[in-house]
């Protein structure tokens, strides 16, 4: 029999076929997960380095196993990163029955408690404020990050001026927090600094580097404003009459229902920024040609245009 070649996109595919397939299905799953509005609502999918970001996410062996008494810290990582925690804004859209859409922070009573305020709200007593937690916390991130990166081989000489440009980067902003900064905090590597970082050294050695100082940025977040946020809310929702019981009520899910049919689509939700359907092939078709990971490939930067969709909630 003559030997089977296989064509992927009319290019022969030299190398294992299991992995091969794998890669595909993963390039469009992470097509599928990028255009997704949560990672698109301040500012382009392209200033998120897609690559460091997946490495970060599944590399640290205590964020993937459930069996080190860590789970609710691991879940914490995931909602963390998509956007998914149950801060009040996102109750409010899940259970507007039960939380009055009217309803702001409950620390602060100033502003909706979304994602990105657990970290900026002022609280009502300044010491125990999150943003200055937020602040401490990042701090120690940065400095963790710039003594490993210090004393790392580099592949040329660093000059003098790197740490004040390491630390002039705006995803180190805190005051305000800067977009960049916000992603970061998520778990989203922004592409200004692996590129700076890029310049220095190889990029397995930036993610090995990032890995572990990310990993316990986001453990502190976990234990010094999640927790005692969650331990907070809950004795708010007891003083509003939100009980346990209640939001498991039958009543509360056919509530869900019938208001979600007559709630027009969230206003406040962007276009969706999107990528031809297509866009995985030709990541793929790029690694078959000039090698190395799939994920090394990605044309954000080309391709991404934003087109006119309907509004979906994807609550």
């Amino acid at each position: 029999m003559a030997p089977c070649i296989l064509q992927f996109n009319s290019l022969p595919v030299d190398m294992n076929i299991r992995k091969f397939i794998r890669d595909i299905f993963d390039a469009k799953s992470l097509l599928t997960l990028a255009v997704l509005p949560r990672f698109n609502s301040y500012s382009s999918t392209s200033d998120i380095d897609w690559a460091c970001t997946k490495f970060c996410l599944n590399n640290n062996k205590q964020f993937a196993s459930h069996r080190n008494g860590r789970s609710e810290f691991c879940g914490f990582r995931i909602k963390l990163l998509l956007d998914m925690l149950p801060t009040l804004t996102t109750l409010q859209r899940r259970k507007p029955h039960l939380y009055n859409p009217s309803w702001l922070c409950p620390q602060c009573n100033s502003f909706p408690e979304t994602l990105d305020h657990l970290w900026t709200c002022p609280y009502i007593l300044p010491e125990f404020s999150p943003l200055n937690t937020f602040k401490t916390l990042l701090l120690n991130f940065l400095t963790n990050c710039l003594d490993k990166f210090l004393s790392a081989s580099s592949l040329i000489p660093l000059p003098d001026s790197f740490a004040a440009d390491f630390i002039s980067l705006n995803c180190w902003d805190c005051d305000p927090p800067s977009v960049s900064c916000l992603r970061l905090a998520r778990g989203l590597i922004p592409t200004s600094l692996a590129e700076f970082l890029g310049t220095y050294f190889s990029l397995l050695l930036i993610w090995s580097i990032l890995d572990t100082p990310l990993h316990d940025f986001h453990f502190d977040l976990y234990v010094q404003i999640w927790l005692c946020r969650s331990i907070f809310f809950h004795h708010w929702e007891s003083a509003q009459g939100i009980t346990k019981k209640l939001k498991l009520s039958a009543l509360g899910s056919s509530s869900i229902s019938c208001t979600s049919s007559n709630v027009p689509p969230d206003s406040s939700t962007p276009s969706l920024a999107t990528v031809s359907s297509d866009s995985w092939v030709s990541w793929v078709s790029s690694s078959i040609i000039r090698g190395g990971s799939w994920i090394s490939h990605l044309d954000f930067w080309r391709r991404l245009t934003v087109q006119p969709l309907l509004r979906t909630s994807f609550w």
